[in-house]
């Protein structure tokens, strides 16, 4: 491919492939609400429970867009990203979560981003994910709606491309938060796989974005400062 290091993609925006140009679309998926600044990725509907990476973020509201890949004969999801600043990123790093006290010398590098069981990724603050946890222990499986809500709006859109979903705690599952607090699901590369997340800095070395590599598209990840 032309473009060997990942960058951001304009919408519309053509790549080579292997013999054939890929076109990326560009997808809003509204403002993800951190309300404690602890940023988990995991699958939704199997690993709530799942940490946050080791990450110091500012509780607060950051957009999240998809880049879809727009292949010969399907459209899939290549990358999620969650943007903190506009500036930017000069250099990346894997975005690390907490060693597990029994993790094994050969599942270490598996300490950087998450299984996906169910064919979709995730977004979500700890604070939500842990109120979401109380959610389905709390509640009678026929008055669950947290999984009729997000395949209802994951399918109606997979009908027009890929899935994805926002999950308002409030609004949908009528639960005391008046914070805003919601989760943000999309389809998840080819589907099951194992996914690293990375996070970008900018010149300041602040943290610009993260983002999750479903690897779909062959772009890399320099930990070296870039150009330009």
């Amino acid at each position: 491919m032309r473009f060997r290091a990942f960058r951001e993609f304009e919408d519309g925006e053509m790549i080579d492939g292997l013999g054939y140009d890929i076109v990326v679309h560009r997808r809003s998926l509204g403002d993800l609400i951190l309300p404690s600044g602890q940023l988990i990725a995991c699958d939704p509907l199997l690993a709530l429970d799942s940490e946050p990476f080791l990450v110091d973020l500012k509780p607060g509201a950051y957009p999240v867009h998809l880049l879809i890949a727009k292949l010969r004969d399907e459209k899939l999801v290549a990358y999620s990203v969650v943007s903190l600043r506009s500036t930017p990123v000069r250099r990346w790093e894997l975005a690390r979560l907490p060693e597990r006290e029994d993790a094994s010398l050969l599942d270490r590098d598996e300490e950087s981003g998450f299984h996906v069981d169910s064919s979709l990724g995730a977004y979500l603050d700890k604070e939500t994910a842990d109120a979401l946890v109380n959610y389905h222990q709390l509640v009678m499986p026929e008055d669950n709606d947290f999984e009729r809500h997000i395949w209802g709006r994951i399918h109606r859109r997979r009908a027009r491309g890929v899935g994805w979903a926002a999950l308002d705690l409030r609004s949908d599952l009528q639960l005391p938060y008046g914070d805003g607090r919601n989760m943000l699901i999309f389809d998840a590369g080819f589907g099951n796989g194992y996914y690293s997340s990375y996070v970008g800095y900018d010149a300041d070395e602040e943290i610009s974005s993260i983002v999750t590599d479903f690897e779909v598209l062959d772009l890399r990840f320099p930990s070296f400062p870039l150009s330009g």
